[in-house]
């Protein structure tokens, strides 16, 4: 997970929103597409949890209550995030982030800034935190650590060192370029970071 500064709620939307009766399942599909795509765009087109890329359909991704739904927050813009399909068809014990969260609550949010702060990794491409609680829920409620996240990221992260090795061959890496690498990662590119980025940003961090 990375932080997600959550942007301008959609007039579309927000007009529906402050309609009477108006209820998440009953949204126009016109509306519902134009808060998927402003969802997307303010994730830069990954899954607020695993970090799986995602596109702006209903194929691709779905939309996420970060507080279980009811009907006071249904329709509450702040408590919505763009997910993936959580490994749907790959049996239940591999389900991951929405699909195995289901209604239950948890406390590390990708909202909260301070929470991303005690996200970190393995080289393996496990994801911790340090968050009294926050690994339980990682591991047992999200599922991000189950093995397809874990071998994607461990490759994206082998991908990243893999790259560098080769561009600076035996020469070592000052600590500019380093930042130099890091703020490249952090930049969405056309729109949309990469997948699994927080494990990119983590190591390259660690390198600064």
């Amino acid at each position: 997970m990375i932080y997600i500064k959550k942007g301008d709620i959609p007039n579309t939307f927000l007009t529906y929103s402050q309609q009477e009766n108006a209820h998440f399942d009953d949204m126009p599909t016109e509306v519902k597409q134009i808060l998927r795509e402003s969802l997307w765009r303010e994730q830069g087109g990954i899954c607020a949890y695993c970090m799986q890329s995602i596109k702006p359909n209903g194929q691709s991704m779905k939309i996420e209550h970060f507080h279980a739904r009811n009907s006071d927050n249904e329709l509450d813009y702040h408590n919505l995030l763009a997910v993936c399909h959580g490994g749907e068809g790959r049996g239940v014990e591999h389900h991951t982030c929405d699909t195995c969260k289901g209604d239950r609550e948890i406390h590390i949010s990708p909202l909260n800034a301070g929470d991303m702060l005690t996200i970190s990794y393995t080289s393996n491409g496990i994801i911790t935190t340090s968050k009294p609680g926050g690994q339980d829920e990682l591991d047992a409620i999200l599922n991000l650590n189950d093995k397809y996240l874990v071998q994607n990221r461990r490759k994206q992260l082998h991908a990243l060192k893999k790259g560098i090795s080769n561009h600076f061959k035996n020469k070592t890496v000052s600590k500019q370029h380093w930042q130099k690498i890091y703020r490249y990662y952090s930049l969405k590119e056309n729109g949309t970071y990469r997948e699994y980025v927080g494990i990119l940003l983590w190591y390259l961090k660690k390198k600064i």
